[in-house]
């Protein structure tokens, strides 16, 4: 039998985030009998525990491989990752995000590694970054894109926009939906106990957001459109499920308008499906983003949800039809938006059943994991990668990997 092929994820962190849990759930579905598997990451985040856990899993950390841009950091991450490499002689390397895309598909060229692919999880550029700024980052991606053998995005939307700024043609784009583990969120729930766990009361909406306190997030969005659905609505409580750079900010804010027990910041949790279940109406207020992760969750569950406006979020949230859509940066439209929602049940109701048809088969993580193997195999195939097998006492090189292409009758539904 054929060795296995070797493959590399590269991300940056493992904090709690749609492109950790995108990354997390594909290292862990590999089809161990293909593909060997390494993960490689900075040593922070709530979810390193996470993907210790999964078995037949090798990890490899880079202290230096930070987020935020650092010149010395990067440097040092950079060689950390080119030395691998070298040793290592992967056949396929992964990148995940926009720092692991740039300095790891520079280095897996540079190692002669034969198959490069990047997921597209979100821009590092957006509209409210000073223009010249944008145009560098762009500048940076279109030139990682020739490094790139394929890249992923993970809306339509984003593809289009890919191509529209000239960062790669059509043909080196393929549309993978970011995939989730429904089976999380299949289980029966006591509402009435998570709402006395968080002194709830029973005849109160909830409204809220799931997400880092943090620029992308912007919820300050919420924050403020708070006090203008509470004239309205008074029994109404606001949670916020997430960490970030920005709490304390948002902390202040709350309490500058008063708001006091009616807006909650939860912090960090690990029970999110189990929160999911008593929120009347959720609110994505993003800046920019990919797609949405917890966006997709929320539909998921039959929630109401109203979002921004941007990117890739229009292609999950029909205005309307699966959702409501608000221009970004504008809290008046979004408190008036979650009025409307609150006034009408029986639309809550009817968006909350037409969202959940949207996303329960497109985002199966069986699916995106089949889709992304097939991708490999294909680019196996092409750059004639070969794997050694002992046969007859001899050691052949041999190209299985039209063996790698799975059916799909192999996809577990």
């Amino acid at each position: 039998m054929a060795e296995k092929f070797k493959v590399l994820h590269i991300i940056t962190h493992m904090h709690v985030g749609g492109a950790q849990d995108n990354t997390l759930i594909t290292v862990e579905r590999h089809d161990r009998k293909k593909f060997d598997v390494t993960l490689m990451c900075s040593p922070e985040g709530a979810w390193v525990e996470r993907a210790k856990q999964i078995p037949n899993l090798n990890i490899v950390f880079i202290e230096k491989l930070t987020r935020p841009i650092h010149p010395v950091s990067d440097v040092l991450a950079f060689f950390q990752i080119y030395r691998h490499l070298k040793t290592e002689k992967y056949d396929i390397v992964h990148t995940h995000s926009s720092k692991p895309g740039f300095l790891g598909r520079i280095a897996a060229k540079l190692a002669k590694v034969p198959v490069v692919v990047h997921t597209i999880h979100g821009f590092p550029f957006h509209d409210f970054m000073m223009p010249v700024l944008r145009r560098f980052f762009i500048f940076l991606e279109k030139q990682c894109a020739y490094l790139s053998d394929r890249m992923i995005t993970v809306s339509n939307l984003n593809l289009k926009k890919t191509v529209e700024l000239g960062i790669a043609q059509p043909e080196k784009l393929v549309n993978i939906y970011s995939g989730i583990d429904f089976r999380n969120f299949d289980h029966p729930v006591d509402r009435r106990k998570i709402r006395n766990e968080l002194g709830i009361p029973e005849d109160f909406h909830v409204v809220g957001m799931i997400g880092r306190l943090s620029k992308q997030k912007s919820p300050w969005n919420l924050v403020k459109a708070a006090p203008l659905v509470l004239r309205r609505h008074p029994n109404t409580v606001f949670l916020s499920v997430g960490n970030g750079e920005l709490q304390k900010e948002m902390h202040t804010l709350a309490h500058s308008l008063k708001l006091g027990d009616r807006f909650r910041f939860l912090g960090f949790r690990e029970d999110i499906a189990e929160l999911l279940h008593i929120f009347d109406v959720y609110t994505l207020p993003s800046q920019w983003e990919g797609l949405g992760r917890s966006l997709t969750e929320a539909m998921y569950m039959k929630k109401a949800v109203i979002a921004s406006d941007v990117e890739g979020v229009p292609e999950l949230v029909e205005h309307e039809k699966t959702g409501l859509l608000v221009p970004p940066n504008n809290p008046e439209k979004l408190a008036e938006s979650i009025i409307l929602l609150l006034e009408d049940a029986a639309l809550r109701k009817h968006l909350g059943e037409k969202a959940y048809l949207q996303v329960k088969d497109t985002f199966e993580a069986d699916k995106m994991v089949h889709d992304i193997e097939k991708l490999y195999a294909e680019h196996l195939l092409t750059n004639e990668v070969t794997v050694k097998k002992r046969k007859n006492g001899k050691v052949e090189s041999v190209n299985p990997a039209k063996d790698l292409i799975p059916s799909s009758k192999e996809v577990v539904s």
